[in-house]
């Protein structure tokens, strides 16, 4: 195991230990469907927060060279238009890029929480998003995937982050997958 390896592990179960009082692994699927209790629902919310906004203004601060993954993961920014605001809305996120359909995709998982994160309800609103990765900026038309498309693009979510299917099976909603795609 290299060094990056052994600082992703640590920092995983560092961030684990305090949200939800448990160790965590990224790289596999380790078949835990206990729901989250609300203590551990609060912590995680908080950790959430610190951690988004602490992204956001590291990637814009960078122009993109610094925060462009997390716990080894791809990391993008995306902005959307409020849906009752109509003001611009930045949130980093995890993603998958199919090679095959030329497509960026998107779970909105809001890490777990019972209710789905307020970007997908921008998206529903206002479909088109700035999408911001590693310092590039271009923008896409963002649509929730059918149940067809999901059942394309869920099994190469899960193979490029097993955890996001864990988190999926302890949550009380159907994560809906996003799929971006070039305008």
């Amino acid at each position: 195991m290299n060094i990056s390896t052994a600082f992703r592990k640590v920092l995983a179960n560092i961030l684990g230990l305090f949200a939800v009082g448990e160790t965590i692994d990224l790289e596999t699927f380790r078949g835990v469907t206990t729901k989250h209790t609300p203590s551990q629902e609060k912590r995680f919310e908080f950790l959430k927060k610190t951690i988004t906004r602490s992204n956001v203004w590291l990637l814009k601060a960078s122009r993109g060279r610094l925060g462009n993954s997390f716990l080894g993961r791809p990391v993008l920014l995306m902005t959307t238009t409020g849906h009752k605001s109509g003001r611009a809305r930045t949130q980093p996120l995890f993603y998958v890029e199919d090679q095959d359909s030329n497509t960026l995709l998107l779970v909105a998982s809001n890490g777990g929480s019972p209710n789905d994160p307020l970007w997908l309800k921008n998206i529903l609103a206002h479909p088109d998003v700035r999408i911001s990765r590693k310092g590039h900026d271009k923008i896409m038309q963002a649509h929730i995937a059918n149940a067809e498309e999901k059942a394309l693009y869920w099994p190469k979510m899960i193979a490029a982050f097993p955890y996001w299917q864990e988190v999926s099976d302890r949550s009380q909603r159907d994560f809906p997958v996003v799929i971006l795609k070039q305008k």
